[in-house]
């Protein structure tokens, strides 16, 4: 039987685990006190530890022993997307970038984008229950909604937008560096405008391809996170 798994972010500083992680203990998986279960606090430890007392709703736990611990990586990557209409293919889109293990992910307003307004806590509870199906150990940070104004002025080490061009610029592994700091745009899927792309390119961000077929904008994140990790991949 496979040991469950929490989410515990304060997990060295108090010994319950939050109402919703347990009532997914109790009422779900239907733990019982002296169970075993790891806690990841998203911040690159995991621990085990054996549920102690169920107090009504809560659930504590005993003492800690760290079982693994992750160094912050080689690089991060934060990607910046301007989001859709339909907000399941954002939540997908969370889900699956929290898989590969993205470091943060950002929403921002253009010209052309189809929604005005980010529920972030739906996007949090996706990329926490990604966080604990995939085993990695940190938590991306989601944040939103920004201008488009606030994000071109942004600094990075390597920054760089999706670009939709006749003739297509470079693909993202020829036009972005190993070992960096990364901050991605991934605009509506009406693109960008031609003075947004401006804006962006007057402001150091780099544009790249990401092939022939026009993506959708939640495809193109994901293909985004995906590649920037197989370019590191040592």
């Amino acid at each position: 039987m496979s040991i469950a798994v929490f989410y515990a972010p304060n997990a060295k500083d108090s010994s319950y685990l939050s109402e919703e992680e347990s009532f997914h203990a109790i009422r779900v998986l239907r733990l019982k006190v002296g169970v075993l279960i790891h806690l990841l606090d998203g911040k690159g430890s995991k621990f085990s530890t054996k549920i102690s007392a169920i107090e009504g709703k809560k659930v504590a736990f005993g003492n800690l022993d760290l079982i693994e611990s992750e160094p912050k990586p080689s690089y991060t990557i934060h990607l910046y997307v301007a989001p859709t209409k339909q907000m399941e293919r954002m939540e997908w889109m969370v889900e699956k970038c929290g898989e590969f293990g993205i470091h943060g992910i950002h929403f921002f307003a253009s010209k052309n984008s189809e929604r005005k307004e980010i529920k972030l806590q739906r996007l949090e509870k996706t990329a926490i229950s990604a966080l604990k199906q995939s085993k990695n150990l940190y938590l991306p940070k989601i944040t939103g909604l920004h201008t488009f104004k606030d994000v071109v002025a942004k600094e990075g080490e390597e920054k760089l937008f999706a670009f939709i061009s006749n003739p297509p610029v470079g693909v993202l592994s020829k036009t972005a560096t190993k070992k960096a700091n990364y901050h991605v745009l991934v605009g509506p899927e009406g693109d960008f405008t031609e003075q947004e792309s401006a804006e962006l390119k007057k402001n150091k961000w780099k544009p790249f391809s990401l092939g022939k077929s026009i993506l959708r904008t939640e495809t193109a994140g994901i293909a985004v996170c995906h590649g920037l990790h197989i370019l590191n991949i040592d």
